[in-house]
């Protein structure tokens, strides 16, 4: 719950910035190319900072899409990344017991607490860290 918080979080930090970075961008271009060519030393400093933050975030946007994207995934799946390395081509989890139910067994049954980072009564997730529910016809179906 708590990673898949933080790479939520982490995205939606790196998108306020570049929103707000565009149009700071824009500005410093447009003052840059229609201006006398007099530049303070700090001007240039701060606008090549400024660009470099916005294209280390765009490029961190870019890499955290695809790995939030796989995480997700495991998540509705009821996958540990290790089983989804292991597991063979097609397989499903014993314990993926459908999407809504995987996801509440990680982030709690309250919708109005799955984004919160705490861990009170109401948002634990379902399950008491041992036992899980299992889908029944996949046990069945891995004895035989």
């Amino acid at each position: 719950k708590f990673f898949i918080q933080l790479l939520a979080y982490v995205y939606l930090s790196l998108t306020v910035v570049v929103l707000f970075t565009i149009p700071e961008i824009c500005y410093r271009v447009t003052e840059m190319t229609s201006g006398s060519g007099m530049y303070n030393t700090a001007e240039i400093v701060s606008s090549l900072i400024l660009l470099v933050a916005f294209c280390m975030s765009l490029l961190l946007i870019c890499t955290l899409t695809n790995f939030i994207k796989f995480h997700m995934k495991l998540v509705l799946e009821n996958y540990t990344t290790i089983e989804n390395l292991e597991r063979e081509e097609g397989a499903k989890s014993k314990f993926d017991i459908g999407r809504r139910r995987n996801w509440e067994q990680v982030f709690g049954t309250n919708a109005w607490m799955w984004w919160l980072p705490l861990h009170t009564q109401a948002s634990r997730p379902i399950g008491d860290g041992v036992r899980w529910r299992v889908h029944y016809t996949r046990v069945i179906d891995e004895d035989e």
